[in-house]
């Protein structure tokens, strides 16, 4: 059966003040829940005029989220007005509606000349919000590792449609850099699993498996001439006792 982005991820419950008193609003399998409202009893109840609860105010916008983020300036708009917390949800729930937008910009700026270019720019700050520290850490570590210690100057972009994710850059005595392309599903996939950097290796992508969880990942490799580039390698994704990842490097 096919997995959809959301189905790894955990469910989350945020607690607002909503008629007077605390109510439960989660998210789970891609779906908003309120869990202390009737809805049919609620939609009566609009019908005859009474006010929108706040439970039920958060779902409505959950479902017109993705029609304004459709367009880059009535998105821009509605979040000027709302704010973050009110245009994403209270809590715990503004991280999993943030990674849903990521898909719904992408296939705008995949199938949209008009909008292309504004979803470029909201889906590399989206990305670079989640992967600058984890290239970053990964480069460090590679460049204590092999005897370098340079602090690493890096980079992320997001990959054009049809590229696969890599990694380019240097170490040596003197520079330390990287360049990472990265897709919107390396968010969904990688960074929302928790995967971004397992012991040393950055990780690319999940790579079809039907047992262990496999993926392809980045290390640095030395060559004759004294540095260090990056070489991508199969890694084999396993879970300790503590919960944390273990990588294994496959020959």
């Amino acid at each position: 059966m096919a997995t959809r982005w959301c189905d790894h991820l955990r469910p989350v419950t945020a607690t607002v003040a909503c008629s007077g008193t605390e109510h439960r609003v989660s998210w789970r399998r891609g779906q908003v829940v309120i869990e202390d409202h009737d809805l049919a009893a609620e939609r009566t109840m609009r019908a005859m005029g009474a006010e929108t609860p706040t439970c039920v105010r958060i779902l409505v916008q959950w479902r017109q989220l993705h029609t304004w983020a459709t367009s880059t300036e009535l998105f821009a708009q509605m979040r000027a007005r709302l704010g973050d917390e009110q245009l994403l949800g209270p809590g715990a729930l503004a991280t999993p509606h943030e990674l849903g937008l990521l898909l719904t910009w992408e296939r705008a700026w995949r199938t949209s000349s008009y909008y292309g270019e504004g979803h470029e720019l909201l889906l590399q700050a989206q990305l670079q919000q989640r992967a600058l520290e984890p290239v970053r850490r990964h480069t460090a570590a590679w460049a204590d590792r092999l005897g370098f210690g340079q602090s690493p100057a890096v980079e992320v972009k997001i990959l054009r449609p049809g590229q696969a994710c890599r990694v380019v850059g240097v170490l040596d005595r003197y520079t330390a850099r990287a360049s990472a392309a990265l897709s919107v599903r390396w968010v969904l996939e990688v960074w929302a699993r928790g995967l971004a950097v397992v012991d040393d290796a950055l990780v690319l992508e999940l790579a079809p498996s039907n047992r262990a969880l496999r993926a392809r990942a980045v290390r640095w490799e030395p060559l004759a001439s004294g540095e260090a580039r990056p070489a991508v390698a199969t890694v084999t994704l396993a879970r300790r006792p503590d919960g944390t990842w273990a990588r294994t490097w496959e020959p």
